[in-house]
Parts: structure tokens; C-alpha cells; sequence
């Protein structure tokens, strides 16, 4: 038995009910793959919330409600009144005056109060003032679209309001007047511990609820489905093939999925409890697949909060703000979260062959770069800090992940229609390649199940350690289509790819892609005749990307194909000639056309070409100051 313990609870608000379903085959080997033996478990065990505001402000059952920046830009397009707190914890201002606007909402019978910090992290990435270009725009849209149409307390860089009420629909005199009430002078906590200043501050919030009426509410319910379904339809045109028009309806409005901004994740990482995380966004499509059932589980499982973090902070864009890639200027955001708190966590990328994240620690250029494990999203795990496992750090507990049962692994990304089993982009009921998609997503459904039936079980549970049986069947390998591809997907289409490097068995290559799909996950890199999978990508805004990897030593000498993929698809390839690994040290690098290349020069030419990798991986622009 393995050694294991576990630090103290400190709130339980949810059951999870452990509930069983017999599973043969390969989807034993999901969420269920990593248990090993323990003490007996018992029939449930309680998951666990934080309540942030308690945490960060003191204030207990407050109806102050944080809001990442995807779901603040989206409550500013809504109809409705509503109340919004524009600060965080490292504001002085917000931290003295949420008490009091917490107190005066409740004495004006008002049940929700918006909070949304323009610092991104919590500290120094201020959407206000950063000048980096991908995050600025932020700021200026909000501004621009929403929060400058106001006839006395506009946003324009002046006496800004910090808490406002605010009605898009609101005019005065004919003229848009969307800011119905607000304050504008910034409070500190010396000031309000003045008895009679808090008087004062106290009757002016007052005042703000007192002048705006009644307000509105909005649920993360809302939100997500009006989100979900919209860049559904956006993407696929309602067309019955791809599921329809919609993926969330009312049916679903019991909802456990709970957004969290990025300082509520590093709080949720260093609380005790046992916690159910769940990496995604409203913009991909391989979330959205599986984002009704994950909810759906947490309601069978009785699991009152499931945290959902997006890992592009303004939940759509594709550039430096997805901290998880390694061109960020952010992704110290990522790499020093996870390799502080997720240590045991495994992935599909295999750090060094098939891709990780690379970035400086804290931000600091002058250090070396680090690597932390990369993560595909939808991703969902058990997180309980604290907990070890023969004598380290394991505090994922159990994760949703396909067991290849040869020490590598499989991320569950597939689509809402092979979910539903619908056909998507193919055309015969008898593709194999439609018969396979369908097939794992089948899989991970039921995966799903298996994991959030054995949430809190007392198990001592690694992902670091493969099973110990192999599992029963493989995955079906992805086969293209017989027939062309038809549809509205936006990664349908047709692009270019080069290739560079060192064309020879073992040798490093850089695949080049353009005009892909936009902003794009899934897309799968190739070396055919027999396919063989060398890493996955996600294109940026303009549709483009770049991949780094190996070609396997198993390939022979001669003509193959590079070709990039999606869901079976070919959407791009270009034709490579191999080199014998023998004649390699007579040619050369192949894009170089040099003569012989003596040991010396190799280590040479080794050394250049990492210091080249460095140079590309790392953007030379320093962190924007906040």
C-alpha cells in the first residue's frame, strides 16, 4: 500500500454520490485508469467550495460575485441593471469599500453585486494601462462599446467610477446615459476608519443602489449557454450534421460549472479541500463537446461547484494572452502554476519530444527558461493540496485522460456531434473514420462518469504511474474519410505547410502552417505513408502556426508526406524526402547543402541551432509594466 496523506478540510458543502457503471474495454482506462490499491474507500466523501470573497475580504455570504473579463464584456452587451465593483484584491479601494457595498446591497434587497479586476493576474497585468498589444485592446473595446457612452460619469481616463450601476439601455434626454448611478472618488481604509467618514462613505453607496432602482440579476447558467450556443451556431450555421443550433437548453440550468478568474485559481490551488477543476473555454469546440455532461455529472454526483478556468484570459483570443503557450509573454502564468501545483499531472504532450510549455519564472527574463507540462483543454482532474504520495507531492488526485497503456497518454478532444452521434463533415454512415470518432467519444462520456462516481474516494490514486494491466482494447486510430469533407466548420479550411530541419530518422523538424482555421485547436501534425502522429497545434488568430518535433527512428529513407490533420481530415501537406540516418553525417543538414561534418562541428552546430530555439521560443519584448 502506498504511503498517503492528506491535509485537513476546511469547508464541506457538496456530497459525491459514488455511483457505478459497468465499462469494458478501453474507456475503463480513463478517469479510472490510475487507481491503485488503498484503504477501503468509503460510499461517498464530501467535495469541497471556496467562497473567494470570504477568503480575499473577510466578508462572509456576500453577494459580491467575481466575473472573468469574457463574462464582464458579455453582462455589458446584456439587457437588464446591474451592479458592477471595477477592482481586486491588490486595489486599495476595492478592498476598503467591499464590505460596505456588500452591507448597503443587502439593506437595498439587492442579490448581486459584479466585481471585475482589470489586473488579469491579480498583480501586474492591468488591461488599464499595460501597452502590450494583444492585451490593451481589452480596455480600449469595454470602453469604447460600453462604459464611455454616458452623459456625467463616463470612463475617459479621469475620475473613472470604481462602483457604478450600469443599463445599456438607458438614455437622458435622448442621449445614451448607460451609467445610471456610480461613485468616482477612490476610498482607503485610513480614511473609512474615521467614524464619521464611514458614515459618509456609507450613506453615499447608499445612495448609488438608491438611485438606480431595481436591479438585475444574471446567472453563470446565462452566460455560459448564451456563449456555448452562440459560437456553436457561429461556427457550424445550425446545420443538423454538427448537432444543430444549440448544445445547452434549459434542461440544463441546474449548473455546477463556475467560472473562475485567474486569481480565484491560485486561491483555489493553495486552499485544503478536495476540489473538482475543469480547464476549458466557451471557445473551443472540443469544450463544448463535453461541457453539458460534465455538468450534468456534477448534478448526478451531487458536486455543487466544478471550477472552470480558460486558459486565454480574455476567453477568446489565441495571442499573448493563452498563457499556456509557450510564444506568451505570460506563460509564466502557466508554467509557474503548474509546476507548483500540479506536479503529478500527465498530459499527451510529452515534455522535450512532442511539446511543453516553456517560459521564465515569475516573469523574470534575466533566468533561464523553464519547462512546465502542457495541457490540452477540455481537461478535468481532482485537486486536494497537501496530498502525498510515497513520500511526494501528488495532489492531483485523478484526472479524465485516455491510458494508451504503454506510458503515454490520449486527451479526450472530441466534438459535440460525434457526442450525439451525428455525422459532422462525414458524408457515408460507413466511414471507419466516422465509426472511430463515435467510438471514443463514447469513451469519454463514459469516462466522465467513472470519474465523477469515484470523486472523494479514499484512494491513493498516481497518474504519474501507468497501470498495471494493459488496457483490454486501443484507441481506434483516426482514418480519413473516403469522401471529401463538407460542412460550415471553420477547420475545414485548406491551408499550406512547409517543413526544415534535419530530414533523417531521429532528426529535428519545424513544420510551418498558414491559412488554417483561425484561432484553431486539434490540429494534428503527421509523417505518412503509414501515419505516425508527431505532435498537435493550435493555429493563431491569423491562422497560422509553427511545430517542433522529431521524426521517428522507425521511419525509412525516401519520399514521405508531412500532412496536418483534423479530425481525420488532411488540411494541409507537403511532400519531404528522408535521408538515410547513415548518410546523414555525409550530407549534412538537409538545409544546408553542406559537405562533411566532423564531430567537433556537430557540437558546434548543435549549440547554434539550441541558442536558435531559445531565441525563437522567447519574445525579446519585456513584461508591460501595470
Amino acid at each position: 500500500m502506498s504511503d498517503h496523506t492528506h491535509p485537513p478540510r476546511r469547508r464541506h458543502r457538496g456530497v459525491a454520490i459514488t455511483t457505478t457503471l459497468a465499462l469494458g474495454g478501453a474507456a475503463l482506462f480513463g478517469a479510472a485508469a490510475f487507481a491503485s490499491p488503498a484503504a477501503a474507500a468509503p460510499s461517498g466523501a464530501a467535495i469541497d467550495t471556496v467562497d473567494y470573497i470570504e477568503e480575499t475580504y473577510g466578508v462572509a455570504d456576500s453577494v459580491v460575485e467575481t466575473v472573468t473579463f469574457e463574462r464582464f464584456e458579455w453582462l455589458l452587451g446584456q439587457e437588464g441593471r446591474f451592479a458592477f465593483l471595477v477592482g481586486g484584491a491588490a486595489d486599495e479601494t476595492t478592498t476598503a469599500s467591499l464590505a460596505t457595498i456588500d452591507a448597503a446591497a443587502k439593506a437595498a434587497g439587492v442579490d448581486q453585486v459584479f466585481t471585475f479586476d482589470p489586473k488579469l493576474d491579480g498583480h501586474s497585468l492591468d488591461i488599464r494601462t499595460t501597452t502590450n498589444p494583444d492585451v490593451a485592446p481589452l480596455w480600449t473595446r469595454v470602453v469604447a462599446n460600453a462604459l464611455s457612452k454616458d452623459t456625467q460619469t463616463p470612463f475617459d481616463g479621469t475620475d473613472d467610477p470604481y462602483f457604478f450601476v450600469y443599463d445599456k439601455s438607458h438614455t437622458e434626454g435622448g442621449v445614451e446615459d448607460r451609467i445610471v448611478s456610480a461613485l468616482t472618488a477612490p476610498v482607503t481604509s485610513a480614511q473609512l476608519a474615521d467614524p464619521a467618514a464611514l458614515a459618509a462613505y456609507r450613506t453615499a453607496v447608499a445612495g448609488v443602489f438608491t438611485a438606480a432602482g431595481t436591479l438585475s440579476e444574471s446567472s453563470q447558467f446565462a452566460f455560459t449557454s448564451s456563449a456555448v450556443n452562440a459560437k456553436h451556431f457561429k461556427d457550424y450555421k445550425g446545420a443538423d450534421a454538427y448537432g444543430g443550433p444549440t448544445i445547452l437548453t434549459d434542461a440544463d440550468s441546474d449548473w455546477r460549472v463556475q467560472t473562475v478568474t485567474y486569481p480565484e485559481l491560485v486561491n483555489l490551488l493553495e486552499s485544503d479541500g478536495d476540489f473538482v477543476l475543469f480547464f476549458g473555454g466557451t471557445w473551443c469546440h472540443n469544450t463544448r463537446a463535453v461541457l453539458q455532461h460534465v455538468n450534468a455529472e456534477a448534478v448526478e454526483n451531487d458536486v455543487e461547484k466544478v471550477y472552470f478556468f480558460d486558459l486565454r484570459l480574455d476567453g477568446a483570443s489565441s495571442n499573448d494572452l493563452h498563457i499556456r503557450d509557450t510564444g506568451s509573454e505570460y506563460a509564466d502564468f502557466y508554467g509557474d502554476l503548474v509546476t507548483k501545483h500540479l506536479p503529478n499531472l500527465v498530459t499527451q504532450y510529452v515534455p522535450k519530444v512532442s511539446g511543453q510549455v516553456d517560459y521564465y519564472p515569475g516573469g523574470d527574463r534575466g533566468q533561464a527558461l523553464a519547462t512546465a507540462k502542457k495541457l490540452q483543454v477540455p481537461y478535468v482532474l481532482e485537486y486536494e493540496r497537501g496530498r502525498i504520495v510515497d513520500g511526494k507531492a501528488a495532489p492531483v488526485v485523478r484526472q479524465w485522460i485516455h491510458d494508451n497503456g504503454d506510458g503515454t497518454y490520449k486527451e479526450y478532444m472530441t466534438e459535440w456531434w460525434y457526442v450525439i452521434d451525428k455525422p459532422g463533415r462525414y458524408t457515408s454512415p460507413t466511414d471507419p473514420g466516422l465509426a472511430n470518432q463515435l467510438a471514443f467519444a463514447d469513451e469519454a462520456i463514459a469516462a466522465l462518469d467513472t470519474f465523477f462516481g469515484d470523486l472523494g474516494k479514499d484512494t491513493t490514486v498516481d497518474p504519474t504511474t501507468p497501470p498495471t494491466t494493459p488496457p483490454a482494447t486501443t484507441p481506434p486510430a483516426t482514418t480519413p474519410p473516403t469522401t471529401p469533407p463538407t460542412g460550415e466548420k471553420p477547420s475545414d479550411v485548406l491551408g499550406t505547410v512547409a517543413v526544415s530541419g534535419d530530414l533523417r530518422p531521429g532528426g529535428t523538424i519545424t513544420v510551418k502552417g498558414s491559412g488554417l482555421a483561425e484561432g484553431t485547436s486539434g490540429f494534428t501534425v503527421e509523417i505518412r505513408s503509414t501515419p505516425q502522429t508527431l505532435g498537435t497545434v493550435s493555429t493563431d488568430a491569423s491562422g497560422a502556426f509553427t511545430f517542433t518535433g522529431k521524426i521517428p527512428t522507425s521511419i525509412p529513407a525516401g519520399a514521405h508526406t508531412i500532412a496536418v490533420t483534423i479530425d481525420g481530415v488532411t488540411v494541409a501537406s507537403a511532400a519531404v524526402t528522408v535521408q538515410e540516418a547513415a548518410a546523414a553525417s555525409q550530407a549534412g543538414l538537409a538545409d544546408t547543402g553542406a559537405g562533411f561534418v566532423g564531430p567537433l562541428t556537430w557540437a558546434a552546430i548543435a549549440l547554434l541551432l539550441a541558442a536558435a530555439a531559445v531565441i525563437t521560443i522567447a519574445r525579446v519584448r519585456s513584461r508591460s509594466a501595470a
